[in-house]
């Protein structure tokens, strides 16, 4: 049996928000603890409010919490043996799957063993036929202490949402054909779809308003599609929906050469399945925002799969992080042009969409590629340059005049004087992406994650909570569907423990934007410390955080102090503490600028120094607001801006 060595905390709050606007029901959190055993990095759960009573904040504000079943070791080699290791010493045996290894399960309480599925880089095991999980760290000790029962994982839960549903609903095939067709009709779906929309099992609710498709994980139900006329589709619960919507080919196919067309609404999924095609068409729970670790054992079987998301911005972005996911050997990928909407929408506009998908290229090309491997990528973003250039900020519009958007894979460097106001309006700046569906970790060093979060909070609502505080739950239940994960780390932290956190919150979570607030308490600088010694220490962070920024294709800010200036010089990219290395490997430096005007109050702006992308350099007023915390409140029309 393993010793258990060090202990290292690190929770990931986990808020989400997708469709704000049409969800009002509560969210949970979840936090993970790791223990290191062997130099594996393991998870189990444990539950924690993201908001802890505040004292100006109403005493009787309380927050359901939860957990679901995840487990992490960022170190996918050393567990890749580790497994192997220990499932060889019990004489069981390994396939070698495309996300997962696969064994036969001890817990199938029967002669017909279902199959047990372990990921090769958390570790989680799962059975898809008794429904047993966990984390790697409990699998291996009922090994080693002989097999003994573990409770199914939270996957065979029903939501009470189907429950309720199903209370005030009747299936689409108890109806009557005329009152089917106008069911077709009022939805927008087509004739020739109505065979397969029944192989789902909707619902429909007596007023005919809402549509609803139960998302199965094997045969339990474990969430639900809701759909209305206007086009949205919505998924309950909105996050962790642990299962999939799966039509089969009508045309059969052997085992080893199944493949699957894999879209992000269930519109979608009946335009292609309504077309008989020899392969099965799959809606993903959450669309394209979000793909859950516990659907992928149900993809393994597949050696191909098709990426077939819309032209929206961030589908194009989602679809690289799933092949990852998926493996990205077997993903193929239809790319977003003009002629390849989704395939509801083609179908809609009377495209070919077998055309289209005889169109999709690998996700993935060998070490030499050549132009016509590339000309299509290239006229995707040709004819969606705005897209391309990243999310759009609401608040900050001066930024998308310069910037052009936030896009995945750079990273950022954010200085300003000591009390400037760095963490304040990166707190606001992450907040209008989180806004939009950008999914984010912070990583704060400095301040408390209470602090930071009782800061976004109002700057969502945009006026002070104490003195309103009964608009506080109103506003917390909004923010806690954020997309929002915050790390626990305080004071100096290992850049390995940093960074083991960022890669399994980028991998289990879906990470878009990474903040670290900021790089010199991550270090725990001191005085005392030689200069060499403190360069080489943030020059490795710089990389570390590049890198990951490269292969996660995940966007990294790093809060930098400057170095000590005279109060009258402004300061520039070389103000930046450390070496060149920052501001070289950084692809945008915006550095808040002070001006003491003869008046002496202080006027700040947001400057530009660097940007890759499209080359503009400018500045950005900063009005700030005491009463909201923010930096917004004044939206600036105008701004300078310097061609490089």
């Amino acid at each position: 049996m393993y010793k258990v060595n060090t202990v290292t905390s690190v929770c990931l709050h986990t808020m989400h928000l997708y469709n704000l606007k049409y969800l009002n029901w509560s969210l949970c959190c979840s936090s993970f603890k790791f223990k290191k055993v062997h130099n594996l990095r393991l998870i189990s759960n444990i539950s924690i409010s993201v908001f802890q009573k505040i004292a100006v904040f109403s005493p009787k504000s309380k927050y359901v919490t939860c957990s679901y079943s995840t487990s992490l070791t960022p170190s996918p080699n050393n567990l890749l043996l580790h497994v192997k290791r220990v499932l060889q010493s019990k004489n069981m045996e390994i396939k070698d799957g495309y996300t997962c290894f696969i064994t036969t399960c001890v817990f199938c309480n029967n002669k017909n063993n279902g199959d047990l599925f372990i990921n090769k880089i958390t570790g989680h095991f799962l059975c898809k036929k008794c429904k047993a999980s966990g984390s790697w760290d409990s699998f291996e000790k009922v090994l080693q202490k002989g097999v003994s029962h573990i409770p199914a994982g939270e996957i065979v839960e029903t939501p009470a949402k189907w429950t309720s549903v199903c209370e005030k609903s009747k299936t689409l095939q108890s109806l009557s054909e005329d009152k089917v067709q106008n069911v077709m009709m009022k939805f927008r779906l087509k004739e020739n779809y109505q065979s397969r929309l029944i192989e789902l099992e909707p619902l429909i609710n007596h007023s005919g308003t809402h549509l609803y498709v139960p998302v199965k994980h094997g045969e339990q139900i474990v969430g639900v599609k809701e759909l209305t006329p206007d086009g949205r589709e919505t998924t309950v619960p909105n996050i962790g929906c642990k299962g999939l919507l799966i039509l089969n080919s009508i045309k059969k196919r052997p085992i080893r050469k199944r493949e699957a067309v894999v879209v992000h609404s269930v519109r979608d999924m009946l335009a292609l399945a309504s077309l008989k095609l020899p392969c099965d068409v799959i809606s993903l729970p959450h669309g394209a925002a979000y793909l859950p670790l516990e659907v992928l054992p149900m993809l393994e079987d597949y050696t191909k799969i098709v990426l077939w998301f819309d032209n929206e911005e961030g589908h194009w972005e989602s679809a690289r992080q799933f092949a990852k996911k998926l493996n990205e050997d077997r993903c193929y990928f239809v790319r977003p042009t003009n002629n390849h909407p989704a395939p509801y929408k083609a179908d809609l506009e009377g495209m070919s969409l077998t055309s289209i998908l005889e169109s999709a290229t690998p996700i993935v090309h060998k070490s030499i590629t050549h132009f016509s491997n590339l000309r299509e990528d290239i006229l995707s973003h040709l004819q969606n340059t705005e897209r391309a250039a990243g999310v759009k900020w609401v608040r900050f519009p001066g930024l998308n005049n310069i910037l052009k958007g936030h896009r995945r894979g750079e990273m950022t460097i954010l200085t300003g004087p000591s009390g400037g106001g760095k963490t304040t309006l990166m707190s606001e700046y992450s907040l209008d992406l989180a806004m939009q569906g950008v999914t984010t970790l912070w990583g704060s060093f400095e301040i408390r994650n209470e602090r930071l979060a009782r800061t976004m909070l109002q700057q969502l609502c945009r006026f002070p909570l104490h003195l309103n505080l009964d608009q506080y739950n109103k506003w917390a239940d909004i923010f806690q569907l954020l997309p929002i994960y915050f790390m626990t780390f305080h004071g100096q932290q290992p850049l390995k423990t940093v960074m083991e956190a960022v890669e399994h919150a980028a991998y289990v979570h879906d990470i878009a934007h990474v903040v670290i607030d900021n790089v010199q308490f991550m270090m725990g600088l001191s005085e005392g410390d030689n200069s060499l010694d403190r360069f080489y220490r943030q020059d490795s962070i710089i990389g570390a955080f590049r890198n990951f920024a490269t292969t996660a294709n995940c966007h990294v800010t790093l809060v930098i102090h400057p170095r000590k200036e005279k109060d009258a010089e402004m300061l520039s990219m070389n103000s930046v503490f450390g070496g060149a290395k920052a501001t070289q490997e950084a692809d945008n430096v915006l550095i808040i600028q002070q001006k003491t005007m003869q008046n002496l109050n202080i006027r700040k702006f947001l400057q530009i120094a660097k940007n890759r992308y499209s080359g503009d350099l400018g500045i950005m007023p900063l009005d700030f607001d005491k009463e909201s915390l923010s930096f917004s409140k004044k939206y600036q029309k105008s701004n300078s801006i310097v061609e490089e």
